[in-house]
């Protein structure tokens, strides 16, 4: 039955391009193993985002690795979810070797402009290393604030207004 739905998610996403979701893990969780000889830094995604299809090159250059069935990213929650970070869960999910990104050069993102209604065009975690932010989802208008040391679990489709409240700096991951 695994190998079956294994392969009816890689006719659905296809693997033309040397990348299918690793069979020792979870096959939600996304992660990804190379099946061919190919340097392509590139793998198969549903979402089909430029950003999402670009990450898996940003995290090797990082040093991290795609082959390594121990250690790697993973979806934490299907939800939108704030959590604090344990040391094991950072090394568990190579944290360290995730892109960074940052608001410091993003005039859209400096502390204290708002952006309403923003909409996640994919799967993000993300791990804050520095900074601080109001995130009030459009579900609940309960608003959430994300702090140093927490990760954020972000589904493709949330909607939720977002206000940097100090300058961000975090790892992600996308899915």
């Amino acid at each position: 039955m695994k190998n079956a739905i294994f392969t009816a998610l890689t006719l659905l996403v296809g693997s033309s391009n040397g990348f299918t979701p690793s069979a020792s893990r979870h096959l939600s969780c996304r992660r990804y193993s190379s099946s061919s000889s190919s340097s392509s830094a590139q793998h198969a995604v549903q979402e089909g985002h430029p950003a999402v299809i670009g990450w898996p090159e940003k995290y090797t250059e990082a040093g991290g690795s795609i082959q390594d069935d121990t250690a790697g990213p993973e979806i934490l929650s299907t939800e939108f979810q704030i959590q604090k970070a344990s040391p094991s869960q950072l090394q568990k999910l190579d944290v360290e070797h995730w892109p960074t990104w940052t608001t410091s050069d993003k005039p859209k993102w400096s502390v204290g402009n708002q952006v309403v209604d923003k909409e996640m065009p994919y799967g993000e975690l993300s791990y804050v290393l520095s900074g601080k932010l109001e995130i009030i989802p459009q579900s609940t208008g309960v608003p959430e604030i994300v702090n140093v040391g927490d990760f954020v679990t972000f589904p493709k489709g949330f909607i939720a207004s977002w206000k940097v409240l100090e300058e961000l700096t975090w790892h992600y991951y996308l899915y």
